[in-house]
């Protein structure tokens, strides 16, 4: 019971902040289309197009898509190929479901890793884009905290899948 109880905290914690970061994704989103806009319109009209926008598109992306894969993940849209673990008991399923959780929990535990220390190493270097001058550490910052939330789903999943595996109903 102190295993659900505590899933269910982490689950709410999980849902409202990926629910936050996922307006961070749409300002993203509107960004892009923006800047696109400004540059498109600009190229086109006054034979000026907007300095750097490539980079500033480029930088979007990274805020557009990042924030939503918890989000995306929560709600069940991302591809998983099941056909024919669907045909499995329901502790196989549970067993296979474990697996593939604890597989993707580690790869995004090494994302977030990752993208922490390229952060700081982006900001010790001083990187920045060439034409937007905007650094590029930020964005390895945020796809380092984006991947907090995806963690916790990832756990939740393993957790959950393990207690089907070992309950006691059998089927």
């Amino acid at each position: 019971m102190k295993l659900e109880k505590w899933l269910n905290q982490v689950d709410r914690f999980t849902r409202g902040f990926s629910r936050s970061l996922e307006w961070v994704g749409v300002i993203g989103l509107l960004l892009m289309f923006l800047v696109n806009f400004v540059d498109v319109v600009g190229a086109k009209l006054f034979t000026w197009p907007l300095p750097g926008s490539v980079e500033i598109i480029s930088f979007s992306q990274i805020v557009a898509i990042a924030p939503a894969i918890a989000f995306t993940l929560i709600l069940g849209r991302h591809i998983r190929v099941e056909f024919i673990i669907d045909r499995f008991p329901k502790r196989i399923r549970a067993a296979i479901s474990s697996i593939s959780s604890f597989l993707s929990l580690i790869l995004f535990v090494l994302i977030l890793w990752q993208s922490y220390l390229y952060g700081v190493s982006l900001q010790k270097a001083g990187e920045i884009g060439s034409t937007s001058h905007l650094p590029f550490y930020p964005f390895a910052y945020l796809i380092a905290l984006c991947s907090i939330p995806v963690c916790l789903v990832f756990l939740m999943e393993v957790l959950k899948s393990l207690n089907e595996v070992f309950s006691h109903g059998s089927s």
